[in-house]
């Protein structure tokens, strides 16, 4: 009998483009169970909404009832002999949702996986209310295995659930997307870039004042910024920036595109720029393919950021402009832009492919799909 998994998880749109990490792990995630063999049946979460008025929580709320009612019916009459439900959750201001979606599964007899996508998990359960802490802990005690996207929520998990199955579960660069060899970068030129989306948590105004500080030391650095803003007030907030740089001329905007565009925006450059405050900043798509051709990453240390990059000279102490020319400047003095480079691909390539990662969840569902089976015959 083929191994079942129940996948309840957002994939947005399937007729676009993916939006946001959550959507673009989710498809690949899927991809993976597919490829391992498994007979994966989709339930799908509601979709995102890009404003908050009164009239999208009202939908956003009706649409997550209809997720239950329909979680539940698919895992009645479900088959639970050889079977597996994967949730993906990102706890915050839906756990509540995912605490009833878990329990369900459970309250079937089903072995249930929680995924925790995304960052924020011991934030929120820091300074969350004493509610959102009880709510959050059934979760992780009632789910079977927890997933999760960085090692640093393990803690958390054994303060609650001493024990408790859990697995690392990061993010990967796929293998039609990694470069199979080291890309050479110019030696004539310095060039940084920061690509996802331009948006204010994101800080893309400290990355053009950066280059700004750069710039005036440096005759031959150069700034290209890839990504749409889906805030107008400071898309034009961007732009005013760049018009008014003494170095405007050595800044250039691109729209969001295509991976396959993308790899050409990627292949000549030197630094990946990630001045992130996003509070939900997991593990970040963005800059893993970064690495994965070469770019040296210099980031705060938000999110699973630290622990991707594996160096703490390229994570900043502090959000400004000046953190980060500091940083780069000093690559650059020190005269190891190749040695960086070279170390951030090889990096992506000792840890986070799509064949590494694969290799790694296809074992550890060979393995819960083992456990299931001792646990129905005891």
């Amino acid at each position: 009998m083929t191994p079942r998994i129940y996948f309840f998880a957002n994939f947005g749109n399937w007729s676009c483009q993916p939006y946001g990490g959550g959507e673009i792990g989710n498809r690949r995630t899927l991809g993976m169970m597919r490829q391992a063999g498994y007979d994966v049946h989709l339930i799908e979460k509601y979709s995102r909404v890009y404003k908050h008025t009164w009239t999208d929580a009202i939908v956003i709320s009706s649409l997550m009832i209809w997720n239950v009612i329909k979680l539940f019916l698919v895992l009645l009459f479900g088959r639970r002999k050889n079977s597996l439900v994967h949730i993906v959750g990102f706890y915050g201001s839906t756990i509540y949702f995912e605490r009833i979606l878990v329990g369900i599964s459970h309250l079937l007899g089903y072995q249930t996986v929680y995924e925790m996508r995304g960052g924020g998990a011991v934030f929120h359960y820091q300074n969350d209310s004493e509610r959102y802490r009880h709510w959050f802990a059934a979760t992780i005690r009632q789910a079977d295995y927890i997933f999760s996207q960085g090692q640093e929520n393990k803690s958390l998990i054994d303060s609650i659930d001493q024990g408790k199955h859990f697995f690392y579960y990061p993010n990967c660069v796929m293998r039609d997307f990694c470069p199979k060899e080291y890309p050479s970068k110019p030696t004539n030129r310095i060039n940084l870039l920061y690509f996802g989306r331009v948006a204010k948590r994101k800080n893309v105004d400290v990355v053009v004042d950066a280059f700004n500080l750069l710039a005036a030391k440096y005759s031959n650095i150069y700034l290209d910024i890839v990504g749409n803003c889906t805030e107008p007030t400071y898309a034009e907030k961007i732009k005013r920036r760049i018009s008014a740089s003494e170095f405007t001329n050595r800044i250039t905007m691109h729209p969001a595109c295509s991976h396959d565009r993308l790899k050409e925006h990627l292949a000549d450059k030197h630094f990946y720029i990630f001045p992130t405050s996003e509070p939900r900043e997991g593990h970040s798509n963005a800059l893993t393919e970064g690495m994965a051709w070469g770019l040296i990453p210099v980031a705060t240390d938000i999110g699973f950021n630290r622990a991707i990059v594996g160096d703490d000279m390229l994570i900043v102490k502090q959000l400004s402009a000046k953190a980060f020319d500091d940083i780069i400047a000093n690559v650059v003095d020190s005269g190891k832009i190749q040695e960086q480079s070279e170390r951030a691909y090889h990096r992506i390539q000792s840890n986070y492919t799509e064949d590494i990662v694969y290799n790694r969840l296809k074992e550890e569902y060979n393995t819960l799909f083992s456990l299931c089976h001792t646990t129905r015959e005891s």
